[in-house]
């Protein structure tokens, strides 16, 4: 008889173990090993790739601080509220859309209260036609915004492509947003870090910039708080560490993507979703590599490519040498993200 029942219901019907801090110990495994951590989403700085996890761990604060039920219910409920809650409010129909941030394909503009006993408001941005998918952006107004005007931002939010995969369980499609954060010092003193921002977005194939036509995506570096795009630009140190965990990323899918015994110990959605994320980190690091400004092509494990200074991604990251691999990225792995 509640009027939360259809709500209630249809939380109790969400798929689980969506969520990475849901995941089996030994997908959580496998995702360590691609970000390279000692342990998943190790805080220390500079180990591994993003993300470094935001979400409120089960056992620590349902389970120890709270003193809850350890049950597979209390579970699903706990990562239904930190996944979906709005300043720890569940809040129906609104946080049952999915994301995007693709201005062709967002519709709406959601804004949140900013005192309490007001409602939390959607307004459609464009005319939504019948059966069309309701679309709301989860972190609208972030760094790497659209619109640099801010312009209908009530809240701003931090969140870039990797935070998304950490708190809601998914890899957004471009435009996505990156931050790699990174010890540049040579060894010989103390630490320097250093963070490397880029959006990366699919170009448009209307679009009248004459640097875009023919290049399936465009790298921006910075964000729109930087006060000198050119400071952005990535520096040899930046383009070491990339090119490192590129390397690394692809000696990973050689060993382990077609290991069938390994995919057997992992559930099927993990292990998809898994490689999904290490298509994405490839991808976006091999996009900010070819569009770095550094001269004479950059060095990565046996392979040399040219790079675009426009900017740009390409796909003329050609191998000199015929035995090694080639870390280019081809057309159909782009499309699947």
């Amino acid at each position: 008889e509640s009027p939360y029942a259809p709500y209630i219901n249809y939380l109790k019907n969400q798929p689980r173990g969506r969520l990475v801090n849901e995941w089996t110990p030994a997908g959580k495994r496998l995702l360590g090993d691609i970000l390279n951590h000692a342990h998943l989403f190790d805080e220390d700085d500079g180990n591994g790739l993003p993300p470094k996890s935001f979400v409120k761990d089960y056992e620590e604060i349902w389970v120890k601080k709270c003193g809850g039920e350890d049950d597979e219910l209390a579970r699903a409920a706990f990562y239904q509220l930190t996944s979906r809650d709005e300043d720890t409010l569940m809040v129906p129909f609104y946080d049952m859309h999915n994301h995007s941030n693709d201005l062709k394909k967002l519709n709406t503009i959601t804004t949140k209260p900013l005192r309490r006993k007001k409602p939390f408001l959607m307004h459609s941005i464009k005319d939504i036609a019948p059966g069309e998918q309701i679309l709301i952006s989860y972190n609208r107004c972030h760094a790497g915004w659209a619109d640099k005007t801010y312009e209908d931002c009530v809240s701003y939010s931090f969140y870039g492509t990797s935070e998304l995969f950490d708190v809601f369980g998914f890899v957004e499609d471009f435009p996505q947003l990156w931050y790699f954060r990174m010890d540049v010092g040579d060894g010989t003193r103390d630490e320097m870090w250093d963070t490397l921002t880029f959006t990366l977005e699919a170009s448009d194939d209307d679009d009248d910039d004459e640097d875009n036509d023919g290049y399936p995506l465009k790298v921006t570096f910075g964000d729109n708080y930087s006060q000198n795009r050119d400071d952005e630009f990535p520096e040899k140190e930046n383009i070491k560490y990339l090119g490192d965990h590129l390397v690394r990323l692809r000696m990973l899918e050689t060993t382990m993507k077609e290991d069938d015994k390994l995919m057997q110990t992992i559930p099927r959605y993990e292990w998809d979703m898994a490689w999904t994320y290490h298509e994405a980190l490839v991808t976006a690091m091999s996009a900010a590599i070819l569009a770095s400004k550094e001269d004479g092509g950059v060095t990565l494990g046996s392979s040399k490519g040219s790079v675009d200074s426009r900017g740009l991604y390409s796909d003329d990251y050609d191998d000199d040498d015929d035995d090694s691999e080639d870390d280019s990225e081809d057309e159909d792995s782009r499309d699947e993200l």
